[in-house]
């Protein structure tokens, strides 16, 4: 059988698998039915491209790889039921795991509901990060357009080329490249650990909360950032700060870290990844204090986010001190140490960005929403995700965790929009 190199972010991912439960989610809700072959042929043209989709990881103790599996057939590809709530058949369905060992590492379920469906989408993080989700989950939907209008699915255009995490490195220059490589201060490590109050409960599920914010008061929202010098994702990062610091476990330590991931195709010119992989990069904002109201905590983080952005190699430190750590020692002494060296961010950040329209437009259905987001967090880490549709955004909590604990975060959820609304009242 073929096998695929495991790359950098594969094995990272692996090593964090008591973190979060390595899936990324994807829920698209459409008016109209949707043709169920045509949906599998299209996957199935996008499977076939990409091996990675359809391989097992073994964690060798010396150097683990993907194993290619080739018995799959187009009925696998994705499976249908018929529900009477299609929310919470999404939900559902969105709370499962794909076993890292699995023939396919993704699933792919078409919800019908009363003429009404949903495609919901699980991918193994270990195979590709956000960035490259939107881009699988368009080029499924271009197949099957392609396909509905009478075109050979085999004319889809799909990119193909390496995984690796080197990719980064290409465009620089040649003195540049040498610089980035010896980044090894080690970000990960703050010093800061506020963590949010979870309870100690044990009896713990997988649970998505929402909050959805109209494309009335995102524009809003942008416009009054934009007179403070602030993005949009500053905005939502000050909110996210000020509503979380109410609600950390006691301690003496008052910081608070928040750390985003850094899309590292920012770093290469076609600010594309050659094939679908893991190109991310740890960007943390501390705050040592959060000041007297929103606008003072918006300037901290916009002027700590702007720093960042302002580096040449924003994103890119202790990517070569995790690298080395795989190229000095077999796979099971690296993972013990980047065990000891890395760690999770408590408090993280996500945003997907805007998924642009025609991304899901099927033949024939109207589109009326969507939302993705990364990895369900288990405690005591969380994370904020963001998805912007259709001008709308939903910010989401996946999390693993029992009744109680999901009281809080909705309680945590309602108080971040309601820091948004007294910023514009402000």
């Amino acid at each position: 059988m073929e096998k695929l190199k495991a790359e950098l972010w594969d094995k990272v991912q692996y090593i964090f698998r008591n973190y979060y439960d390595r899936m990324i989610h994807s829920a698209v809700v459409y008016d109209g039915e949707i043709d169920l072959d045509i949906l599998r042929k299209s996957i199935f043209r996008v499977v076939t491209h990409f091996p990675i989709l359809r391989s097992s990881f073994h964690s060798s103790a010396i150097n683990p790889y993907w194993e290619v599996n080739e018995d799959y057939t187009v009925e696998e590809m994705a499976q249908k039921v018929i529900c009477d709530d299609l929310k919470s058949s999404a939900l559902t369905f969105l709370a499962k795991e794909i076993s890292y060992k699995a023939k396919l590492q993704f699933e792919i379920t078409l919800h019908v509901c009363r003429g009404q469906s949903a495609i919901t989408v699980l991918v193994n993080h270990m195979c590709l990060d956000g960035a490259d989700f939107k881009y699988l989950i368009s080029k499924i939907v271009e197949g099957y357009n392609l396909i509905a209008c009478g075109g050979d699915i085999s004319d889809l255009e799909l990119k193909n080329g390496s995984r690796s995490y080197s990719q980064i490195y290409k465009d620089m220059s040649e003195e540049e490249a040498e610089e980035a490589k010896k980044l090894y201060k080690n970000v990960s490590r703050t010093g800061v650990k506020n963590k949010f109050d979870f309870t100690d409960d044990t009896d713990c599920r997988t649970r998505f909360n929402f909050k959805k914010l109209t494309n009335d008061t995102i524009v809003a929202l942008k416009a009054k950032g934009k007179e403070h010098g602030a993005t949009l994702n500053d905005v939502f990062m000050t909110a996210y700060a000020r509503a979380i610091c109410t609600r950390l476990a006691p301690s003496d330590d008052k910081r608070l870290v928040i750390t985003s991931m850094k899309n590292l195709r920012d770093h290469i010119e076609s600010a594309n990844s050659e094939s679908v992989t893991n190109l991310t990069g740890f960007m943390p904002c501390v705050l040592q204090e959060l000041g007297e109201n929103f606008c003072d905590t918006l300037q901290k983080v916009s002027e700590q986010n702007d720093a960042s952005k302002q580096d040449k190699y924003c994103g890119l430190y202790g990517i070569p001190l995790l690298s080395l750590a795989f190229k000095l020692f077999p796979y099971s002494i690296a993972e013990f140490a980047i065990k000891i060296g890395y760690e999770n961010p408590l408090i993280g950040m996500s945003n997907i960005g805007i998924i642009p329209d025609g991304y899901l437009e099927l033949e024939g259905v109207k589109c009326i929403y969507a939302f993705m987001t990364g990895a369900t967090k288990f405690k005591p880490y969380i994370q904020l995700t963001s998805t912007t549709f259709k001008g709308e955004t939903t910010l989401c909590i996946a999390q693993k965790c029992s009744d109680k604990d999901e009281e809080k975060i909705i309680v945590l959820l309602d108080a971040i929009e309601r820091e948004l609304m007294e910023f514009l009242q402000s």
